[in-house]
């Protein structure tokens, strides 16, 4: 074994090729990859994508919510945000031949997601529409543009 000086650089470069290696590795890879499944089934049910981009005459926030009926939402105006809840509620009776109920489930389901507005509006200012399982926002545009020679 050498007692030689090794400049950080030096083992700056190991310390990332054992990194490197060690996620690279397969058996790892995999796991990790059954992890982050294993995450998105659990937990994407209750995660409502959004999309925003904004014009020069108004500012639209997309909720894209694909399996909703429009009676599952309700979207409430607060002076900063709004708030988008949807609730899903599911029972589900098994009956046997004689006409017996003899299975009972009930399911609840319920998730809400704030959406902060970029600048202060009134509530007649926001405009909401759903269709094709997307709601759609509508805010005016505040911000003033100036041209540029």
């Amino acid at each position: 074994m050498s007692n030689e000086f090794q400049p950080p650089m030096k083992k700056k470069k190991d310390v990332s090729h054992m990194l490197d290696s060690f996620f690279d590795d397969r058996p790892l890879k995999k796991l990790l990859h059954t992890l982050d499944e294993y995450v998105h089934r659990t937990f994407s049910p209750l995660y409502i994508p959004i999309d925003v981009h904004e014009t020069s005459t108004e500012h639209v926030i997309i909720a894209h919510l694909p399996s909703v009926k429009r009676e599952q939402i309700q979207l409430q105006f607060d002076e900063e945000r709004l708030i988008l809840s949807i609730s899903h509620q599911e029972r589900i009776e098994t009956i046997d031949e004689q006409g017996n109920l003899f299975q009972k489930k009930e399911a609840q389901q319920h998730i809400t997601k704030s959406i902060f507005l970029p600048y202060p509006v009134s509530e007649k200012e926001v405009q909401a529409s759903f269709q094709d399982g997307k709601l759609v926002i509508r805010l005016p545009q505040k911000k003033k543009y100036i041209d540029i020679d």
